[in-house]
């Protein structure tokens, strides 16, 4: 059976703006111990890592990995612009989840949450307690296996398990690596305009990063994800 498979979907990035705050919805995962060892790493610590270029396996997801891996290779196009890198916030990582979650809920991209609290950007700032002087996001929906989007692919179970291929009765199309989905999120982003100035504007300074894992109508697995940007941060604890 042949399915043509829907394209990468991308939204543009939303403008920069300014935001103040109070109050707090806390995911502890940012704030864990490893979580922060891996994102203060240096990118030669990181890339050592053996498992950062092990495939993802969709049962048993390292999701402080794979948002670590999306972080570093920010910073890794930031540098290659000869700018500075960006410094990790665990409340910014908070802030790209609540919108990833949100996203999953609707099952669409975009920079709009559906709870009324958390509508806008600044909305799930304030909540968070985050006070900065300029604000950026990027969204996106991407596939967890080295699908090229826009062709068609072939659906068929073996073992017991959904597989995509390329032909009829073809190799299974392989999951990313941790490595392999950073490189390619980010040269998808940084392809658009939009997603590209957020990434190089100058004056932002800290960044967090969440991707988490669905799957597709047809069954293929993919990630939400989103990156929240800031200038000079200050989170207000409640």
């Amino acid at each position: 059976m042949t399915i043509p498979h829907t394209i990468i979907k991308f939204v543009t990035a939303v403008a920069i703006s300014i935001s103040l705050c109070p109050a707090a919805e806390r995911d502890g995962s940012a704030h864990s111990e490893r979580t922060l060892e891996l994102h203060k790493m240096s990118p030669e610590e990181f890339g050592k890592i053996e498992k950062f270029k092990t495939p993802i396996d969709f049962e048993n997801i390292d999701i402080a990995l794979l948002d670590a891996a999306v972080f570093h290779e920010t910073n890794r196009h930031r540098v290659e612009n000869d700018l500075s890198r960006l410094d990790f916030e665990p409340a910014l990582r908070e802030a790209a989840a609540v919108q990833v979650r949100g996203m999953i809920r609707m099952q669409a991209i975009g920079h709009t949450h559906p709870d009324a609290d958390k509508r806008t950007l600044g909305d799930r700032f304030e909540l968070l307690g985050i006070e900065t002087d300029l604000l950026a996001e990027n969204v996106a929906m991407v596939f967890g296996i080295r699908y090229k989007s826009g062709t068609n692919v072939y659906k068929r179970r073996k073992a017991g398990q959904m597989v995509f291929s390329e032909q009829p009765d073809g190799t299974p199309i392989l999951p990313h690596t941790y490595a392999s989905f950073s490189e390619h999120l980010l040269a998808e982003w940084m392809a658009s305009p939009g997603h590209r100035r957020n990434i190089l504007t100058k004056d932002l300074k800290t960044l967090g990063v969440s991707s988490l894992h669905d799957r597709s109508a047809l069954g293929m697995d993919a990630f939400y994800s989103a990156q929240a940007f800031a200038g000079n941060v200050t989170v207000r604890q409640e």
